[in-house]
Order: C-alpha cells, then sequence, then structure tokens
C-alpha cells in the first residue's frame, strides 16, 4: 500500500510538473548588471537595473525603468509585432516598429554558437553555458541556456537561437560595453489584466519621426 501511495505521489508531482512548465503565461524578473568604460561610467545611474517581462502564448510584454523613465517592448512573434512605449517625466511616445524597421532597436542576431562543459543552476533551473561569437566583430557574449522550460522570445532575448534553449543568463559585449542580465525569477501565473494594451496619453509615431525628434524631448 505505501508503495501505491508513493507511486501516486510521484505520479502527480510528475504531471503537476509538466503542466507547470507548458502554462503559457507567467512572469519573469531579471537583474541588469554593467560594466562601463571609465568615460562612461557616469551615466551608470540613468541605466535600468532590473526588467520584469510577462509573456502569455506568443505574445511578451518587456519593461525596464531607471527612475522616472521607462521603456516597455510588446510583441507578438507570429505577426512580427513589436511596439515600444517610451515614458520620461517630459513626454510618452507609442512607436510601432514593422519588421523591416526593427533592425533599428534590436540588437545583432548572427552568432556562432559554442558549447561548453559550465552547467549551473539558474533561478532553479540546469543551464548549459555557450560562448557565442559576433559573426560581424567578432566579440564574444556568453550565454546560459536551459531546456527546463519552453516560453516565447522577449526582447531581451530575442536575438538568440531558441533550439539551445532558454536564455537565463546572458553577458554580452557590444562596442566593449558589458551588460549581464540574469533572470532571478520566473513564475508560471495568470499574468496581470491590461498589461498589452497601451496607456492612455501616449503619443504615437512613426520610427522615422521618433528619430527625428529634438535631442531631449
Amino acid at each position: 500500500m505505501r508503495k501505491l501511495i508513493y507511486l501516486s505521489a510521484v505520479i502527480i508531482t510528475s504531471v503537476a510538473s509538466c503542466k507547470h512548465n507548458e502554462l503559457k503565461q507567467g512572469t519573469i524578473a531579471y537583474t541588469i548588471e554593467y560594466q562601463l568604460p571609465d568615460s562612461l561610467k557616469t551615466y551608470a545611474e540613468f541605466l535600468p537595473k532590473t526588467a520584469t517581462v510577462y509573456f502569455k502564448g506568443d505574445s511578451t510584454v518587456s519593461i525596464q525603468q531607471a527612475g522616472p523613465e521607462a521603456t516597455t517592448v510588446i510583441t507578438h512573434k507570429p505577426t512580427n509585432f513589436m511596439l515600444v512605449l517610451l515614458r520620461s517625466d517630459k513626454a510618452q511616445y507609442a512607436i510601432d516598429y514593422k519588421k523591416a524597421e526593427q533592425s533599428q532597436v534590436l540588437p545583432p542576431t548572427e552568432y556562432n554558437y559554442g558549447r561548453t562543459n559550465d552547467t549551473k543552476t539558474i533561478a532553479g533551473h540546469k543551464a548549459t553555458r555557450y560562448v557565442l561569437t559576433d559573426k560581424w566583430n567578432g566579440l564574444a557574449s556568453q550565454v546560459w541556456f536551459t531546456k527546463d522550460i519552453k516560453m516565447v522570445p522577449n526582447y531581451l532575448t530575442t536575438a538568440f537561437d531558441t533550439s539551445y534553449g532558454v536564455p537565463v543568463a546572458i553577458e554580452s559585449n557590444q562596442n566593449n560595453i558589458i551588460t549581464k542580465t540574469t533572470v532571478k525569477e520566473i513564475k508560471f501565473e495568470p499574468i496581470p489584466e491590461g498589461v498589452f494594451s497601451t496607456p492612455a496619453g501616449y503619443k504615437k509615431l512613426t520610427p522615422e519621426q521618433f528619430k527625428n525628434l529634438p535631442v531631449g524631448e
């Protein structure tokens, strides 16, 4: 009888775990650190130190905030939809980037992937370290991927090949500015209502109009 009870418990736990990992919505909390050249260190206080991502099905909302300024990126992968919301104490803008225009705000995606033997647990998930080399400039970055879970890429992870898994820690090198983005927590749970909506008061701009805004606006 005890063996049957134990076996039933194992089966229930396994099924619950599978359902947990397959739930198509939830929240990811990231921490962000920077290694800046001496000439740019004074700007560190203006950079976001955390990010929050909400995901549901094939849609994501990525939010980064530093003081009164916030950047929100809403994406829907199947339709290549990407809306960027910018908020400051002076203005609020909503910029709709079509697929052909998204290279203006997305990081490069052309990497050579080199798997290492390094593994560790990040936010409760076993991950493997890969060294990524930018095909254009040769700069090396490193990404820890996990295959414990599946979820749609968000703005912070869209540059990476999903066949290697879900990125849970990223150390990117862009023009010798090192950015370390690490998953602190992943919660598979219903997300708040309205997170995919544009708040009232945002002025709609095209990417071209946004580029031509006077400095400081």
